[in-house]
């Protein structure tokens, strides 16, 4: 039997909205209120320039922002987990290189820093999530801690048992 899981995580929350376009809006207000004198300047030339480049730069993250996504494949051979629009973000992880494995509750603020790849310097390893507080905790044969965060943990739980109590056996 050969079961395949598959997820497809991606910043979609109205607080990752927020956060991503609180500085487009307040570089923006700031250069209107430069523009309509509100604000003085040293330089009383008004060369937008600068702000349109920071404006475009910003926009440009923020679209940037919500192309990111963390796709997560189980199958016979192990994990597959790319964090696509993050270059060097691609992990494979083979069943046989897995020591431990567990689904667990996690705090991101506190334990990695918050979501997206994170390192934890408390000792946490690795971190890959979007959103929420379900991860995957593996401990690689070399005892290398990685957590992979999920929204989908009853599902990844019943695979896990499948391929991880098939590898014990």
């Amino acid at each position: 039997m050969n079961l395949e899981f598959r997820e497809i995580q991606k910043f979609r929350k109205g607080w990752h909205f927020f956060i991503a376009g609180f500085p487009v809006v307040l570089v923006f207000i700031l250069f209107l209120l430069v523009q309509w004198d509100v604000i003085q300047t040293k330089n009383q030339q008004k060369n937008p320039f600068v702000f349109y480049a920071i404006i475009l730069f910003l926009v440009g993250l923020f679209i940037w922002f919500f192309t990111l996504k963390l796709e997560t494949t189980i199958n016979s051979q192990g994990f597959l987990i790319n964090y696509k629009g993050l270059p060097f973000c691609k992990r494979t992880m083979l069943w046989s290189e897995i020591e431990t494995i567990s689904l667990v509750k996690y705090e991101p603020l506190s334990d990695y820093g918050g979501w997206g790849v994170k390192y934890s310097i408390t000792g946490n390893g690795w971190c890959y999530n979007v959103s929420g507080n379900d991860g995957i905790k593996f401990t690689t044969a070399n005892k290398k801690p990685f957590l992979l965060g999920t929204q989908k943990k009853e599902d990844v739980e019943k695979i896990i048992h499948f391929y991880f109590k098939e590898k014990a056996t």
